[in-house]
């Protein structure tokens, strides 16, 4: 009976540690994005984190809808950065917001790109309401 106690309370303290290091894991809940295909896709030119932040903020071409846009910039450490750039609203029909996590990293006083995800939310009925990597359908 011990014997199965502890089994039972191994298994437990797994599950448990392991639920509380996804939800303290930010790329958790974000699909992986190549970096050069970003980098390229979006023209980045440049690599300080609030010059990045300020590029894909005006990269956007004028779209017709109402969308907002929100976009930050963190330093988590000195030799890290986050950029969250997120867009909401989009004249899709089945996509009603884009956001993109961009981690950076300091290396030898050079900034690079090192990890880029990607999540969306759906327009009504086209699913999930909640920021995700599925696909909306």
């Amino acid at each position: 009976m011990l014997k199965l106690s502890l089994i039972l309370a191994a298994v437990i303290s797994t599950q448990l540690l392991g639920a509380a290091s996804a939800q303290s894991n930010p790329r958790s809940g974000f699909g992986t994005i190549k970096v050069q295909e970003f980098i390229s896709s979006n023209r980045i030119k440049v690599t300080i984190p609030k010059a990045v932040a300020v590029q894909l903020f005006s990269n956007l071409e004028e779209q017709e809808g109402r969308k907002s846009e929100d976009i930050s910039v963190a330093y988590p450490t000195r030799e890290t950065a986050v950029i969250v750039h997120s867009i909401v609203g989009l004249a899709d029909d089945s996509v009603g917001g884009i956001r993109n996590r961009i981690e950076l990293r300091r290396n030898q006083n050079k900034w690079e790109i090192v990890w880029v995800g990607r999540q969306y939310k759906c327009q009504l009925g086209r699913g999930h309401q909640d920021w995700s990597s599925s696909l909306c359908s």
